[in-house]
C-alpha cells in the first residue's frame, strides 16, 4: 500500500490480507520513499558531447538513437545490434522490446538480467517437466510438513516468505532442511543444516536419492506412471553413497542419511531454491537433481508439495513468459521451434524468415561480441551490466568498444550510464502503468499514481518512439500500456501463461489471479499439473541422471580459498537505487569479507583489518568480519559495492567473479571463484 500526500509518495506498507505477504514487507520497500527524490534522479535525456553528458530534448535524443542504430544496421547487419533489459521492467515493456528486436530489426539479440538469476531454473523446469512453469504456490508453505531450502539466505532475500516458514515451523511443527555453505540466519532455524562445500550440490542430491532408493522410500511402480528415466537414475545414484559424498561435500554421512529420511517420510515437501543454485556452471544439473527428489517421493501437484523457485528480481518470470531472452518468443515459445516462429510471424504479420531460427547472444556473448566487433551497438534498459556482470573489468573493456552505447535508467550516474553515448530517462514504477508476474505465477498491476519526475517517459513509450523514428510506424502505435497488454495477451491464448481472463480493470478491483487465467470469470490456477500430466511428449516428467563435475576452477597453492557472494537485506543488486537511501546506506555502507577464525589466525588477520582479496581477474578490498559461520576454506563478500556511489572502485565483488557460464542455460558463475587473501597494504 502506497501513501500519497500532495501528489508525493510518503510511505509504503504491506497490504493486509494479500495472499503473498499479508502486510509484511522487507527492509527495501519499507525504506524506499526517498528514492523518488534522491540525488541523481534523471529528469530528461542526455547525449555525450565532448566527453560530457549534455541535456537534450526527447526528439533530439530519439533521433540520435534511431539514426545511430540504422547506420550500424545498414553497415553491419541486424545482428550487430543488441538490447539488454533489467528484470524490474514490466511485461508491456518486454513485449514491445521483443517485437522491436525480433520482428522489426530482425535479430534475437535481446537479453534480460533474468539470464543472470533465473535461466538455469527455467531450463531445469523445461528439461524435467517440459515447461518453464513453477507448479506450486506460496500458500503451500502452511500446508507442507517439510520445507527444503537450497542456495539462499531466505531470511535476508525474501523475509515475507521466510516469516511464513517460521510461522509454519512454530504452529505446525514443519521440519526445515537448509543447504548452504554459510551458516546463515535461515540455516539457524533449520532442523538439518547441510553445510556443503560450495558447488557440490549435484553430488549431495544424488546421495539423497541413493538413500531414498536404498531404504525403500521410492514407490517405483507409482513413480513410473508419471516419470520416465527411473532405471537410469537408479543406476547412476547407486555410485553416490553417503560415505563417498560426505568426502565431496564435507557433510557427515549420518547427516546425509538423516536428511534423506526426512524427505522420504514427508507427506508434503515444499522445495525452494535460489541463486546459490542458479549461479553455477553446473546449475541446470543442480536443478535436475533437486527435481529428482520431489519426483521420487511423489511430492508435487497437491497442497504443500512441489517445487517453487524464487526469482532474483520482481518480474523475472514475466520476462521469460513474454519472451525476453535471446532463445525465447512471447507466450512461452522458442525461436528454434518452426511452429512457434510461424505462430508469431502470423500474429505480427511478418514473413517467417524475419524471425531468426537460432538463439541470439546471451548477455555474456553480447560482451564477447563487443570485444570481437561483431556487436556494434548495445541498448541497456533498467540494468547496470558494468557492475552487475561477472569479471567486471573485462565487461567494461567491452562496453568501451561499442560504437553506440545507450543506457535507459532512472538514475545517473551508474557504472553503465557513465560510459553511455546516450542516456534516456525512464519512469519509475509508481510513475507508469503495467503488469508483472511473481514467482507463483500471480499477475499484478503497477498503476501509475504520481506524476512523472521532470520529463521522464515510460520505458515502453521510449522503445516505441525509437521504433517509429526508424520507420516501423504501423506496428508501434500504442497510445497506452493497456493497448500493449491487450495485444500481448492474445498470443498467450491456450498456453500455460494464458492471460486472456485478465484486464487492467480486473486488476484494479481485485488481487491478481495466478496464471493461467483464460476467461474473465476464471479464478486463476493455484497449482499446475494436478492431473499428473506434464507437457512432455509422453506426458510424464523426466528423472534425469546427472553426474557431479568439479567447478571450472578449483583451489590451488596460489589461490587456496573459495569466494562465494550474496546479497544483504539493506541493498538490491548494484545499489543503483538503494545506495541513494540514507537509512539503507548507513546500515551497510561498505564492503566486508567474512572469514573463518582458523583461516584468519593462519593469515595473521584480526577483526576489522582491511584485506585484499584477489582472483585471476582482479583485486577487491574489504574489512574483515571473523565468524565461524564460514567454512575454513571459504570466504564471503556481498555483491553490492560498485564505483558509481563509492569513492573507490575496489569494493565490487564482481571484479573477482568469473564470466564462464552453464552451457545449458548460459547463466554465469557468480558463487564460486578461487581467491587468495592478504592483509591490505595501506597506500
Amino acid at each position: 500500500m502506497v501513501g500519497l500526500e500532495g501528489g508525493k509518495v510518503v510511505d509504503i506498507k504491506g497490504m493486509k490480507g494479500h495472499p503473498v505477504n499479508d502486510g509484511t514487507i522487507c527492509t527495501l520497500p519499507a525504506n524506499y520513499v526517498p528514492v523518488f527524490e534522491a540525488e541523481g534522479r534523471l529528469s530528461g535525456p542526455m547525449i555525450r558531447c565532448d566527453g560530457k553528458h549534455t541535456p537534450v530534448g526527447w526528439d533530439e535524443a530519439i533521433n540520435h538513437v534511431a539514426v545511430g542504430l540504422k547506420r550500424i544496421i545498414d553497415k553491419h547487419g541486424p545482428n550487430s545490434i543488441a538490447l539488454h533489459m533489467g528484470a524490474t521492467c514490466l511485461n508491456e515493456e518486454y513485449y514491445v522490446a521483443n517485437k522491436f528486436m525480433k520482428a522489426a530489426i530482425g535479430t534475437n539479440n535481446i537479453e534480460c538480467t533474468t539470464r543472470l538469476c533465473m535461466s538455469s531454473s527455467a531450463m531445469g523446469f523445461i528439461s524435467t517437466i517440459g515447461a518453464d512453469a513453477p507448479p506450486a504456490c506460496y500458500d503451500d508453505v502452511e500446508k507442507a510438513d517439510l520445507i527444503f531450502i537450497a542456495g539462499n539466505n531466505m531470511a535476508v532475500s525474501v523475509p515475507a516468505i521466510f516469516s511464513r516458514v517460521c510461522a509454519a515451523r512454530g504452529k505446525n511443527g514443519t521440519k526445515v532442511i537448509v543447504v548452504d555453505p554459510r551458516r546463515t540466519e535461515t540455516a539457524s532455524i533449520a532442523d538439518i543444516h547441510l553445510q556443503i562445500q560450495p558447488g557440490t550440490d549435484v553430488a549431495l542430491n544424488n546421495a539423497l536419492a541413493h538413500v531414498l532408493f536404498e531404504e525403500g522410500y521410492v514407490d517405483e511402480e507409482l513413480v513410473g506412471e508419471y516419470a520416465s528415466g527411473l532405471s537410469d537414475l537408479k543406476v547412476l545414484v547407486n555410485e553416490y553413497t553417503p560415505l563417498r559424498v560426505s568426502k565431496i561435500t564435507g557433510c557427515p554421512e549420518g547427516q546425509i542419511r538423516e536428511a534423506a529420511r526426512l524427505i522420504g517420510k514427508a507427506k508434503a515437501m515444499l522445495v525452494f531454491w535460489f541463486q546459490g543454485y542458479n549461479h553455477s556452471t553446473q546449475a541446470v544439473f543442480k536443478n535436475n537433481t533437486l527435481h529428482n527428489l520431489w519426483l521420487l517421493t511423489d511430492n508435487f501437484c497437491r497442497p504443500g508439495a512441489g517445487p517453487l523457485s524464487i526469482t532474483g528480481e520482481s518480474n523475472a518470470l514475466g520476462n521469460r513468459w513474454v519472451g525476453g531472452l535471446s532463445h525465447l518468443l512471447p507466450g512461452m515459445r522458442m525461436v528454434v521451434n518452426p511452429q512457434h516462429r510461424q505462430e508469431l510471424a502470423d500474429f505480427w504479420e511478418i514473413p517467417i524468415d524475419k524471425i531468426k531460427p537460432t538463439p541470439g547472444r546471451s548477455i555474456i556473448e553480447m560482451v564477447e561480441g563487443l570485444h570481437s566487433g561483431d556487436v556494434r551497438a548495445l541498448w541497456i534498459v533498467s540494468a547496470n551490466p558494468a557492475a552487475s556482470l561477472p569479471d567486471t573489468k573485462w565487461v567494461r573493456q567491452g562496453l568501451a568498444k561499442a560504437e553506440l552505447l545507450i543506457v535507459q535508467d532512472i538514475f545517473h550516474p551508474t557504472e553503465s550510464s557513465m560510459m553511455a553515448d546516450v542516456v534516456l530517462a525512464g519512469a519509475h514504477w509508481f510513475e507508469k502503468t503495467g503488469t508483472f508476474i511473481s514467482s507463483e505465477r500471480r499477475i499484478e498491476l503497477v498503476d501509475g499514481i504520481v506524476e512523472p519526475y521532470g520529463n521522464v517517459k515510460p520505458d515502453y513509450d521510449i522503445i516505441c518512439r525509437v521504433a517509429q523514428a526508424m520507420g516501423f510506424k504501423n506496428d508501434f502505435q500504442f497510445s497506452s500500456s493497456e493497448e500493449v497488454f491487450e495485444e500481448l495477451k492474445k498470443i498467450t491464448k491456450g498456453r500455460i501463461c494464458d492471460m486472456n481472463g485478465v484486464t487492467y480493470e480486473r486488476l484494479r478491483k481485485n488481487i491478481g489471479p495466478q496464471l493461467p487465467c483464460s476467461t474473465e470469470d476464471h479464478p486463476g490456477t493455484e497449482r499446475l499439473f494436478t492431473d499428473r500430466r506434464f507437457p512432455r511428449p509422453d506426458g510424464r516428467a523426466a528423472l534425469l541422471p546427472r553426474e557431479y563435475k568439479l567447478p571450472c576452477e578449483t583451489p590451488d597453492e596460489e589461490y587456496p580459498y573459495i569466494l562465494i557472494t550474496g546479497r544483504l537485506q539493506w541493498h538490491f543488486n548494484t545499489r543503483t537505487r538503494t545506495g541513494r537511501v540514507a537509512e539503507l546506506e548507513s546500515s551497510a555502507p561498505d564492503n566486508f569479507v567474512e572469514i573463518n577464525p582458523d583461516t584468519a589466525a593462519h593469515l595473521g588477520i584480526v577483526e576489522g583489518d582491511e584485506v585484499e582479496v584477489t582472483s585471476r581477474r582482479g583485486s577487491v578490498r574489504g574489512a574483515v568480519c571473523i565468524t565461524d559461520r564460514m567454512l575454513a576454506n571459504t570466504i564471503f563478500m556481498p555483491m553490492h559495492y560498485g564505483s558509481a556511489l563509492n569513492v573507490c572502485d575496489g569494493r565490487l565483488a564482481n571484479l573477482l567473479t568469473n564470466h564462464v557460464y552453464d552451457l545449458h542455460s548460459k547463466q554465469p558463475e557468480y558463487k564460486y571463484s578461487v581467491v587468495k587473501v592478504a592483509k591490505a597494504v595501506q597506500t
